[in-house]
């Protein structure tokens, strides 16, 4: 399957709000809801200016993953960028009828390839501990598991337990 990993855009608008309401149910059995608002094209369009805010200030990369005829199929992102230390948070998502197609494991492997084009030194990704699948797309890519993080975070009303994973972002060559 062809994909592409883009820059997000403000022109991404309809097609971004699309893909997350149609997936807006199966996102919020791993993460909480971003509320009713967000899932309109002003919820969306705010979203996109704050992430392309950030983005001007070197705290964010927000990236879509389309397939080959460019509809969006997920997104990737490095937030969190600290300068000083060299390091980010990684981030993903990925459409239901696009799981277990290698998706994920493919745009991982680009968001390493593009901290390393902005000398980052490490990515952080937080995981629950009942996400098989990201855990690994995660190890795949190079992750390792440095640490749990019990009642890290909560999905609805359910408290969770999450792990921390690390990778060091290295040149190919070091590989």
């Amino acid at each position: 399957m062809k994909l592409l990993v883009r820059p997000l855009t403000r022109h991404d608008r309809q097609a971004l709000l699309a893909f997350e309401q149609a997936n807006r149910t199966y996102f919020e059995t791993f993460v909480n809801s971003r509320g009713d608002a967000f899932y309109s094209l002003e919820g969306v369009a705010e979203h996109i200016e704050s992430l392309l805010a950030l983005n001007a200030q070197n705290e964010h990369i927000p990236m879509l993953i389309t397939n080959a005829t460019q509809a969006i199929i997920g997104r990737v992102n490095i937030s969190q960028i600290d300068a000083a230390s060299g390091s980010g948070s990684l981030g993903y998502r990925i459409a239901e009828n696009q799981t277990g197609k290698g998706v994920a494991s493919r745009a991982v492997k680009y968001a390493l390839e593009v901290a390393r084009e902005h000398g980052l030194q490490s990515l952080n990704a937080m995981v629950s501990t009942t996400n098989d699948a990201s855990q690994k797309v995660l190890s795949r890519n190079g992750f390792l598991v440095c640490g749990m993080a019990p009642q890290w975070t909560s999905v609805g009303e359910q408290v969770i337990d999450c792990i921390h994973y690390k990778a060091d972002v290295v040149s190919p060559r070091a590989r």
